[in-house]
């Protein structure tokens, strides 16, 4: 149906020649109707009016700032490729679920997450697949993920045998409580939480790193279960939705978590993953100790809030914000 435009001016000259009695029985029309699934209707004679008046819906300040921060949000998620949802228990450390995986097995499987295809119907195990559609399989993985041929086989043992991918009739696939994209997500997730993780982000980010140095990617991963859902700082209360009340993870304390033994090394190695020259990792220290510095997470790489302080984030990465 072709939505009627208002003639406001032919309004106007009809309104300036109208009777008093007729302007009178209008205004009457205009402030005494109901609506009904969307028409109007005169509550003496139920006459449906809708073609006589124009209503505009009332839209509130909350309403209106909740439309933004959704739309903040959608293109965020569009400027860093997509996403797909992580999931981890919340405090527990990666090797605790994947005790067989090293950090950088951890950087190698955040990789081969970003290509788990996106699922429709009931949920289950993500196929892996190129952006074209094209099935990955054992052999392609490897050349994916530019291994030398012996360390693939290993890497690839390790997946099978902490179920991580499995290989079905339809094609290789990701365990869905790994890495997921599509509906149904509550049927899930059970006890773990989850976080996105940005596509193209994560991709630009393997291609920086080569077969030496990819251990240092794997720290992204390793800290998803200490990210705050809402600010994105490292802490022991993840779930804390009051800035005020958010207990930052010392960088100490972080260390001692992923199995660092001197915190300075962990501080190094964060400082050198970049995207776009811009840190993965913000610190925030009184410039006094840095064993008190507490660790802001780029939002381009990994981001689990609703968008409501999403710009703010940003702003701490020299990253462009929407415009409101």
């Amino acid at each position: 149906m072709t939505k009627r435009v208002r003639d406001f001016k032919r309004e106007q000259l009809i309104w300036k020649s109208a009777s008093p009695e007729l302007k009178s029985k209008a205004l009457k029309m205009t402030q005494n109707f109901v609506m009904i699934d969307g028409q109007a209707y005169d509550p003496e004679t139920g006459e449906n009016i809708t073609d006589r008046i124009h209503v505009e819906p009332v839209i509130s300040a909350a309403q209106r700032e909740g439309h933004q921060v959704i739309e903040t949000l959608r293109r965020h998620e569009q400027e860093n490729g997509g996403y797909v949802f992580a999931f981890f228990y919340e405090m527990q450390e990666l090797a605790e679920r994947f005790p067989s995986l090293s950090q950088s097995d951890l950087a190698r499987l955040m990789f081969i997450g970003t290509y788990v295809s996106y699922n429709e119907g009931d949920p289950s195990h993500g196929y892996l697949r190129h952006d074209n559609g094209v099935p990955i399989n054992k052999k392609s993985l490897g050349e994916l993920l530019q291994m030398s041929r012996n360390k693939y086989s290993d890497f690839y043992a390790k997946l099978i045998e902490e179920n991580i991918l499995v290989e079905l009739p339809e094609g290789l696939a990701m365990n869905p409580t790994v890495f997921y994209r599509g509906e149904n997500l509550d049927a899930i997730k059970g006890d773990y939480q989850y976080t996105r993780v940005f596509r193209k982000t994560v991709r630009e980010l393997y291609s920086k790193f080569d077969g030496r140095s990819i251990k240092k990617l794997g720290v992204v991963y390793s800290v998803l279960p200490y990210v705050n859902f809402s600010f994105n700082i490292i802490c022991d209360n993840p779930h804390q939705v009051i800035d005020g009340k958010i207990q930052p993870m010392k960088l100490k304390e972080l260390a001692e978590r992923l199995g660092y033994k001197d915190y300075k090394h962990l501080l190094k190695t964060m400082r050198e993953i970049k995207y776009k020259d811009q840190p993965v990792f913000k610190f925030v220290d009184d410039g006094k100790d840095r064993r008190s510095s507490y660790i802001v997470v780029n939002p381009s790489v990994i981001y689990a809030g609703n968008g409501k302080h999403l710009d703010a984030i940003k702003v701490l990465f020299d990253l462009p914000i929407s415009c409101r």
